[in-house]
């Protein structure tokens, strides 16, 4: 990891953890039948979708390059520390509290979730699993076979063109987002290529590609790869916003994305289902209240866990 956090990744993260957050409450009231099948929902999930998970992957290769340079003991245990063991920690405590409210949730998950977890990841803990064996292969090219970056992202960009077509085990996913950790790893060196965008062409160019990507009917490969272009439009335009955002609750939010990222699933889930037995199933109340609870909820868990000095072991 780098000894001086770069500010506007933070603030990256926490735009991305935003729309994470929404983006899960929006599937949740949909599921739950609050929200139809509309052309609103139907739009804001398409933008969502495309972009935020890309978004996290390529901050993820950003930080790769430093630690893809230390011994496989270190760098292995490392990334087990921090992205295997919340994986199962926090992953078993949503299996169990879905298990509890099994009655009342849209997707009946629980225990049996929590038996699978070593080979087969569920809800949102899909990205914890999938990143660590995305940098285990970035060690592999870089460390073990001493390969050039040239090489990695040569070789993600083969599997991500074939992605669509892997339906094994978590080969789809992790081969579809590699690309977008592979580009991440080249910001350090060219940094400046970012700064010379132009943030209107590129809002632009994001709303033209979306809509694309919406409206145009195209055959599986061909959307897969115009998908692409799609996210990393996004990607570039929410960095460029991010450069021009100056905010220390912004930042604190960032810095702690991940703790929101691993427990607001519990939150927005029970905001809706307690919403929803009192009768209020009103859209807009849902949707602020979801949002709201999924951002603050983890992180008052976070500051708890902290006053009692064990955050480090779940976070």
């Amino acid at each position: 990891m780098m000894n001086k956090r770069i500010e506007w990744v933070d603030v990256a993260k926490a735009i991305g953890i935003l729309l994470v957050v929404y983006g899960h409450v929006i599937l949740g009231v949909h599921d739950a039948g609050v929200w139809g099948n509309t052309f609103s929902y139907r739009l804001q999930h398409s933008v969502i979708y495309a972009t935020h998970m890309p978004l996290f992957f390529f901050l993820s290769g950003i930080f790769a390059v430093k630690w893809v340079q230390r011994v496989a003991k270190t760098a292995i245990w490392q990334k087990a520390k921090t992205l295997l063991i919340p994986y199962f920690v926090w992953g078993i405590v949503q299996a169990v509290v879905m298990q509890v409210f099994s009655k009342s949730t849209n997707n009946g998950q629980g225990l049996g979730n929590a038996v699978q977890l070593p080979f087969m990841p569920y809800a949102q803990f899909w990205f914890l699993y999938d990143l660590f064996w995305i940098f285990m292969v970035y060690y592999l090219f870089l460390h073990v076979f001493k390969l050039s970056t040239k090489w990695y992202i040569g070789f993600a960009a083969v599997m991500f063109l074939i992605s669509p077509f892997m339906g094994v085990w978590e080969f789809w996913r992790i081969f579809y987002y590699m690309i977008f950790f592979a580009l991440g790893t080249l910001v350090l060196n060219h940094s400046d290529l970012l700064d010379k965008v132009n943030i209107w062409l590129n809002l632009i160019l994001v709303v033209i590609l979306h809509l694309i990507y919406f409206f145009v009917s195209m055959p599986t490969a061909l959307h897969n790869a115009f998908s692409f272009f799609v996210a990393m439009s996004g990607v570039v335009l929410l960095i460029n916003l991010s450069k021009h955002i100056k905010s220390s609750a912004i930042d604190y939010v960032g810095r702690n994305s991940m703790a929101i990222f691993l427990l607001h699933i519990i939150f927005t889930a029970g905001t809706r289902i307690v919403f929803t037995k009192l009768g209020l199933d009103n859209l807009y109340i849902q949707l602020i209240a979801g949002l709201f609870m999924g951002m603050l909820a983890p992180l008052v868990v976070l500051e708890i866990t902290r006053k009692m000095k064990i955050n480090q072991y779940l976070f």
